[in-house]
């Protein structure tokens, strides 16, 4: 994020609208989380790194990044066996060497992500995620749905996450050995709307994860349950159409 565009979010939003934001002789009281206030207290330290004092985009990043709902998003989804990489704030694409990072160490958290987004990598999560969408003239949910109940089958409740578009993450644990790679566009087996992230034969896929920012708009835990099984009907049309 450049100082301009650090210049331009302040401009535009005096920050107001991102929740309840209070100011102390020029200086902010509580945190001012990009996408919602989550009443953190803010310290003397962090007044001086608020935007206001600084346009140091790394040092505004760092100190709105340690919004608590940040962590705790990520340390839930370590705690689901899902490992966890950082993303460049407000980012989808990962730096080169992503992979080495991934941990399922809630410890590494504070460090690894300060002033970063959240990643979830597949293969180090041994995971398999339908990612539906959402959209004009896509609807991933009722596609799977209907393709569920045409088979006579379910879904299972699974560990799942919002995106900003209002689509849906379905995290789902891999049968070992699993190779099943990523797939976008809608071409997969499963339908249109429906994308696939898996451990692949060599890096995997990756994921946006809860906690993350995109345009300010939060990815968000909404179903908080264990990681599920793959589902054999699931798994045998991804195989098949490999």
């Amino acid at each position: 994020m450049s100082v301009r565009d650090v210049q331009a979010v302040i401009e535009a939003s005096d920050y107001v609208r991102h929740g309840g934001v209070t100011r102390q002789g020029g200086s902010y009281s509580t945190c001012i989380c990009p996408a919602a206030w989550c009443g953190a207290v803010a310290s003397g330290n962090e007044r001086d790194d608020c935007p206001e004092h600084s346009l140091n985009p790394v040092q505004y990043w760092h100190w709105s990044a340690e919004c608590p709902q940040v962590l705790a998003a990520a340390r839930t989804a370590v705690g689901r066996g899902l490992a966890v990489f950082p993303l460049p704030i407000g980012g989808r694409i990962p730096e080169p060497g992503w992979q080495r990072q991934a941990t399922l160490f809630p410890e590494q958290l504070p460090e690894l992500l300060a002033g970063r987004g959240v990643g979830i990598g597949c293969r180090a999560s041994n995971a398999v995620v339908l990612d539906l969408d959402v959209h004009a003239d896509e609807d991933g949910p009722g596609v799977l749905a209907a393709l569920a109940n045409r088979l006579g089958e379910t879904v299972p409740e699974t560990f799942a996450v919002a995106t900003p578009s209002g689509g849906r993450h379905l995290y789902f644990r891999a049968p070992m050995g699993c190779t099943i790679g990523s797939v976008s566009g809608g071409r997969t087996a499963l339908g249109p709307g429906i994308d696939v992230r898996g451990p692949g034969r060599r890096s995997g896929g990756y994921l946006v994860g809860p906690g993350s920012l995109i345009d300010g708009r939060p990815y968000t835990i909404v179903r908080d349950v264990p990681v599920a099984p793959l589902p054999d009907w699931i798994d045998q049309r991804l195989q098949a159409h490999r």
